[in-house]
C-alpha cells in the first residue's frame, strides 16, 4: 500500500489535480482518483471516477474556459492520509463574465490516490 508522505500529498492536490484543471487536462485529473472514489460537490455525492465525476468535470471546464487556483493553505493529517485544503480561484464562464471565488476541499487518500473529495465554496462554483 503506497502512503503519502506531506509533500506528496500536497504535491497531489496542487499539481495533479489543481493545475490540471486549471490546464484543462481531464484525463491527468481524473488519474488522481480511485476507481471507486467518490466526489461530494455543494452536498452532491457523485460515485466513480469513470462515471460521474468525470461528467461532472467535463461539464464544469465546458462551462468556465478559465479556471485558476492559488493561495492555498494546507493541514495535513499524514498518519490518516487527509488534507484539507483552503484556497483562492478566478472563473470565467461561458458568457465571459470573470469571478474570484473561495473553497474548502477535504482529501481523503487510499494508496495514493484520492478515496473521497468533498468540495465548498463561497456560493459560487468549485472544484
Amino acid at each position: 500500500m503506497v502512503r503519502l508522505r506531506r509533500a506528496q500529498m500536497i504535491n497531489l492536490v496542487e499539481h495533479s489535480y489543481y493545475s490540471n484543471i486549471d490546464h484543462r487536462r481531464l484525463g491527468t485529473v481524473l488519474d488522481c482518483f480511485t476507481r471507486n472514489a467518490v466526489l461530494s460537490v455543494a452536498g452532491r455525492r457523485l460515485p466513480g471516477r469513470n462515471g460521474e465525476i468525470e461528467r461532472f468535470l467535463v461539464r464544469f471546464l465546458e462551462a468556465h474556459p478559465l479556471i485558476r487556483h492559488g493561495e492555498f493553505a494546507h493541514t495535513v493529517d499524514e498518519a490518516g492520509q487527509r488534507l484539507a485544503c483552503r484556497f483562492r480561484l478566478r472563473l470565467k464562464d461561458a458568457h465571459g463574465e470573470t469571478r474570484a471565488a473561495a473553497g474548502e476541499a477535504d482529501f481523503r487518500m487510499h494508496n495514493g490516490k484520492f478515496r473521497e473529495v468533498s468540495v465548498a465554496g463561497d456560493g459560487g462554483p468549485t472544484i
